[in-house]
């Protein structure tokens, strides 16, 4: 079974968790990158915007089709106003789930989780419905937005769910 780890990043953070994790598991790793950037204060407020709108973003390259020959997915993103980011969102919308395992992974500033469950849900029903199966979420605590938590705060938690969750 091979796997891919799909992951979009703006404070290096998820890219952190992203790269832990294609390590630990052999995986591919697939960056969601954005054709318009969201850098300074100017990018953080309609970060925010376009997520709790349900926005997407237009993604360079073809993320689909990298992931398409993978059987197992780990799909990984920040959390921003309780909503998935504008390139996640774009990605889910084209993605094919058909004969696919998908973990999700996200990290958030918010250290109990607030909102979560919201947005497994909404990538639970996103991914049944495309004939995929949904392994799980997991929330993740990074930092204040903007700022990148420490490589080796992200790896502990992450190396905890490894352990004990057996994804």
């Amino acid at each position: 079974m091979s796997s891919a780890v799909i992951y979009y990043s703006r404070s290096n953070n998820t890219r952190t968790g992203a790269e832990y994790i294609a390590d630990k598991k052999g995986s591919e790793l697939i960056e969601l990158i954005e054709a318009k950037g969201r850098k300074g204060l100017t990018g953080f407020i309609k970060s925010g915007y376009q997520a709790v709108s349900g926005k997407t973003s237009q993604l360079v390259g073809d993320p689909w089709e990298k992931a398409e020959k993978h059987t197992s997915l780990y799909l990984m993103t920040p959390i921003w106003g309780g909503k998935t980011t504008p390139a996640m969102n774009a990605f889910l919308n084209k993605a094919d789930f058909k004969g696919k395992d998908v973990t999700v992974i996200t990290f958030q500033a918010d250290d109990k989780g607030s909102g979560t469950e919201g947005v497994y849900s909404n990538i639970r029903q996103i991914v049944e419905n495309g004939g995929g199966v949904f392994s799980g979420g997991y929330a993740m605590h990074s930092t204040a937005p903007g700022r990148f938590a420490g490589k080796e705060y992200i790896e502990k938690q992450l190396g905890e769910i490894i352990e004990h969750a057996k994804i």
